[in-house]
């Protein structure tokens, strides 16, 4: 004789714990301000220290609109590395620019010619 009633109420059961573990992650999602009282600005591999980001987390771009921009790289370590906007790619410029950080390493970069070269890049990597 076939349990059927209980097998689906088990199912019904672990979907609702997913949802739940799911739904805790984007409660706990958290909003950094990248370079904190600093901003959008040079060098800023140390402000990532001690900072565990995840998929869901948002990043806040502050900076100065009419001195830099930043432009989100998903996924292309080597435009990273070159400091090379692909074709298609948007250049935000509004000074308080929002980014969803995705699985992976997040690339981020800015687009005026010879800041990216000169260290305002960003690279984040979630867990």
């Amino acid at each position: 004789m076939s349990n059927g009633g209980s097998n689906s109420a088990m199912v019904a059961s672990m979907l609702l714990f997913l949802m739940l573990v799911f739904y805790s992650d984007m409660v706990h999602a958290k909003t950094y301000t990248v370079g904190d009282g600093s901003g959008w600005t040079y060098n800023l591999t140390s402000w990532t220290q001690g900072k565990h980001f995840k998929i869901g987390d948002r990043l806040v771009f502050k900076y100065n609109p009419r001195k830099h921009d930043v432009v989100a790289i998903t996924g292309d370590k080597y435009a990273y590395d070159k400091c090379i906007t692909p074709p298609e790619t948007i250049v935000y410029n509004t000074g308080n620019d929002e980014f969803l950080l995705s699985g992976g390493v997040n690339y981020f970069i800015s687009n005026i010619p010879g800041q990216c070269e000169a260290g305002l890049k960003l690279a984040i990597e979630t867990r």
